[in-house]
């Protein structure tokens, strides 16, 4: 839920383009998080080639920020640096994972 949530407030926010390495994801992670996100209706404009992807003209929808509205307890603990993001999204990882690698 953080790493998405965090893809769309960064996209939202306009501040940098998130990657994968800003939430210490591979890329095929990350790749399959804003397909994800895009199939659910909360991002448009994403620009897939092959294996090439670029979220720089990338936008929410009407449901994406409704999403964010919906989550914005998340903001409460959000961190301000890219470093204390990935620690904060390991900790949704641990809290979901069961162990599971």
């Amino acid at each position: 839920m953080r790493v998405g949530y965090s893809i769309l407030k960064e996209i939202h926010n306009n501040e940098f383009t998130p990657e994968a390495k800003d939430y210490g994801l591979e890329d095929h992670e990350f790749i399959r998080m804003v397909k994800l996100l895009e199939k659910k209706g909360y991002l448009e404009n994403i620009l897939i080639v092959g294996d090439f992807f670029s979220l720089k003209q990338t936008k929410l929808t009407i449901k994406g920020i409704h999403f964010l509205a919906e989550h914005s307890d998340l903001d409460i603990h959000y961190p301000t640096s890219r470093s204390e993001r990935i620690a904060w999204i390991q900790e949704d990882k641990r809290m979901y994972s069961n162990g599971a690698e």
